[in-house]
C-alpha cells in the first residue's frame, strides 16, 4: 500500500551566508490545483530572525549600523526578477510601517529552492514592540517548480497578500516545507527518495560542538499505513554547509 512521508523536527539556530546566482528555470511538467483560499494561504510566515544584529553596509551597501533580519516565507517559488525590497512593508505592534533596506532570496537561492526572502532592515524591538504583520505591496510574482520538484507552483502576482504569522525571535524556527525532490536537485548520494525540508527562520549547519552523526537526532520521517506509523530515520542529510534553511533527507525507505 503507497504511504505518506510525513515529517518530525526539533529546531536548530538560525544563521545565513551565502549569494549565489539563479540557475536557468527548468519548467516541471506539472499543473497546479489550488483554491482561492490556498493562494492567498501563500505568505505562510514570516520570522524575527535577528534583531539589530547585522551590518547594514556590508548586506545592503548602506551606511546605518546594525539591522533587523527577518525571513519571510511561501508556499511557491519567486520570481526572482520581480523582487524588490518595496514589495514589502512590515507593521510593528505600535501601527508604525517599515519598508525594508533591501531584500535577498539568498542564502536558499538554488534550484528548488527561492521560497524564502531576508528582508533587512529596521522592524521594531523583540521585547517591547516586535513586528506583527508583513504585506506584499507591491508586484512580486510566483514562478513554475524545477523538473524534480514533486509540488505544483501556482504562477500569480502576490501583490496585496499578508500574513499576521510573524513568529517570535524568542520561539526559535520551524519547518515550514516539505516535497520529494529528485533528478538534478537531488544531492543525496545514497538512499532510495530524498525529502527536501526547510525551516521558517534558518539554521546552522551544526550547533557548537555537533559533528555530522548529530544532526541526525533533529529528523525523524513517518510512513503511514492503515492508520500505523512507522519511524524512517533519515541515513544521511545533504545540502547542509551552505547555511541557508534547506536541508535534504536521504532515506532508505521505498514507502512514500
Amino acid at each position: 500500500m503507497k504511504t505518506v512521508l510525513r515529517l518530525s523536527i526539533i529546531i536548530i539556530l538560525f544563521s545565513c551566508n551565502k549569494n549565489e546566482a539563479p540557475q536557468e528555470q527548468v519548467k516541471n511538467d506539472c499543473i497546479g490545483e489550488y483554491t482561492t483560499e490556498e493562494i492567498q494561504d501563500t505568505l505562510v510566515s514570516a520570522f524575527f530572525g535577528l534583531d539589530n544584529a547585522l551590518p547594514s553596509l556590508l548586506l545592503c551597501n548602506q551606511q546605518g549600523g546594525l539591522i533587523d533580519g527577518m525571513p519571510v516565507n511561501f508556499k511557491f517559488p519567486l520570481d526572482a526578477f520581480s523582487l524588490s525590497e518595496t514589495d514589502f512593508e512590515v507593521l510593528d505592534s505600535l501601527g508604525k510601517i517599515h519598508t525594508p533596506i533591501c531584500v535577498s532570496l539568498a542564502p536558499a537561492n538554488e534550484n528548488g529552492e527561492n521560497r524564502t526572502v531576508l528582508l533587512l532592515g529596521e522592524f521594531g524591538t523583540a521585547v517591547t514592540n516586535p513586528p506583527v504583520e508583513v504585506r506584499v505591496v507591491g508586484d512580486l510574482f510566483t514562478i513554475d517548480t524545477f523538473s524534480g520538484e514533486s509540488v505544483c507552483s501556482e504562477i500569480i502576482n502576490l501583490n496585496g497578500i499578508t500574513t499576521t504569522n510573524v513568529i517570535p525571535l524568542a520561539d526559535g524556527p520551524s519547518l515550514f516545507f516539505a516535497q520529494k525532490i529528485d533528478g538534478n536537485l537531488n544531492e543525496c548520494n545514497s538512499g532510495t527518495q530524498t525529502i527536501q525540508v526547510a525551516w521558517d527562520g534558518g539554521i546552522t549547519p551544526y550547533i557548537s560542538g555537533d559533528i555530522e552523526s548529530d544532526l541526525f537526532q533533529y529528523y525523524i520521517g513517518y510512513s503511514d499505513s492503515s492508520g500505523v506509523l512507522i519511524p524512517h530515520i533519515p541515513i544521511s542529510i545533504a545540502d547542509i554547509d551552505d547555511n541557508d534553511n534547506f536541508h535534504q533527507l536521504c532515506f532508505s525507505t521505498s514507502d512514500e
